[in-house]
């Protein structure tokens, strides 16, 4: 029996599906229904840690490495605060801009006989009738999961902080946290190259800086403009870039069920990432691997596949979940640690989850254990 697979959501997730999935089984179907042109991408560039792109290789070690010549890669993770920048050693991260991401996706997938549709959404009937199998890969604004809202048994809650995407045309040694304190109110800037020339830069203030601020009442434009003027030694004085950078709260999506009928969610359809932990692509990526992975244990018994799916990804899922509601809880109230020092701020930073003990980053960070110890706060207490 040959399988016919639609997935909706031409992202990372769904692009690696269906190229893991036409890869395995070549006599299957496999289809992709994107929404954008292939050429569009909202955002600038895709972070991932050392860890993530170890994991993602268990799909496909090749293409992670095809993946990898695209990248631009460092050892350290920096933490500015209050002009002073500590640097944390043995902590890695890649990133890779998102387009060029998406287009290798998209290469693959075309190499292996994957049916690629382009600027199709999908709104009206029952798109799930004219497959065995719809992957909802149509991220944390899912059409095909709210459609079925209650059989998924979907939350979706809005969290306190603001946030917008945005580019800027200089380059960070590290991935880099810049946090600055200005009249009263407390902003972050999280940021990284991604390509030689050009940087992410994500910027975020809480809800008490947002009003007290003006924020609240002014337009996206000003906005930008404001954080320019408050980050203009950290942006080396470059404008910001946009491409749709709306200043909004993060949905915060979870479900009950990841499964209905012959429909099954992966990555931010199924539960949104909080960029705070920096995982969001390499879980979406893990959830394709692991509905792969299930599918080539069960063959064509789709509920079988699906419940190992869950089974397997749902604890990984709820432990980093857990990891990255405790991290929202951190940066929502960063105003009460912003009297910390540099040293003991970053260590806070660093513990701030539960994942990263004190014995682990003893031993991944010594040279940062060893400065921290120097300021009077070693990492075991």
């Amino acid at each position: 029996m040959s399988l016919n697979i639609k997935v909706v959501g031409g992202g990372p997730a769904g692009l690696f599906y269906a190229y893991l999935m036409k890869k395995s089984f070549p006599d299957y179907r496999v289809r992709v229904i994107e929404q954008n042109p292939p050429d569009a991408t909202y955002g600038f560039g895709v972070v991932f840690s050392g860890r993530a792109l170890s994991f993602l290789q268990q799909g496909d070690a090749g293409v992670i490495e095809r993946l990898k010549r695209h990248m631009e890669s460092w050892s350290d993770q920096h933490i500015t605060h209050k002009g002073q920048r500590v640097v944390i050693d043995g902590n890695s991260f890649s990133a890779i801009k998102r387009l060029t991401l998406l287009q290798e996706l998209q290469a693959i997938c075309r190499e292996t006989g994957v049916e690629l549709t382009f600027g199709e959404r999908i709104e009206d009937g029952s798109p799930e009738d004219d497959c065995d199998v719809l992957v909802a890969a149509d991220g944390a604004n899912s059409v095909i999961r709210d459609r079925y809202a209650a059989e998924f048994q979907t939350e979706v809650t809005d969290l306190a902080n603001y946030f917008s995407w945005y580019g800027v045309e200089t380059t960070y040694d590290a991935h880099t946290l810049t946090f600055k304190s200005h009249q009263g109110g407390v902003y972050c800037a999280h940021h990284y190259r991604y390509t030689p020339a050009m940087s992410t830069v994500v910027a975020e203030v809480d809800a008490q800086t947002w009003e007290s601020s003006g924020m609240a009442g002014m337009t996206d434009e000003q906005r930008k403009h404001h954080f320019e003027d408050i980050f203009k030694d950290t942006l080396d004085a470059q404008p910001l870039i946009s491409n749709r950078s709306l200043w909004r709260r993060w949905r915060l999506v979870k479900n009950g069920k990841w499964h209905h009928k012959n429909i099954v969610l992966i990555g931010d359809a199924q539960r949104s990432a909080h960029p705070s932990i920096g995982a969001g692509t390499r879980l979406a990526m893990e959830d394709s691997i692991a509905l792969w992975q299930a599918f080539n244990r069960h063959g064509t018994d789709i509920q079988s596949a699906f419940l190992s799916y869950e089974a397997e990804r749902r604890p990984v899922r709820d432990k980093l979940n857990t990891a990255a509601e405790k991290s929202i809880a951190w940066y929502e109230n960063l105003a009460a640690k912003m009297h910390l020092s540099p040293e003991e701020l970053a260590l806070d930073y660093m513990l701030r989850t539960g994942l990263m003990t004190p014995e682990r980053l003893a031993r991944d960070s010594p040279k940062f254990t060893a400065l921290v110890a120097a300021h009077g706060k070693p990492v075991t207490q």
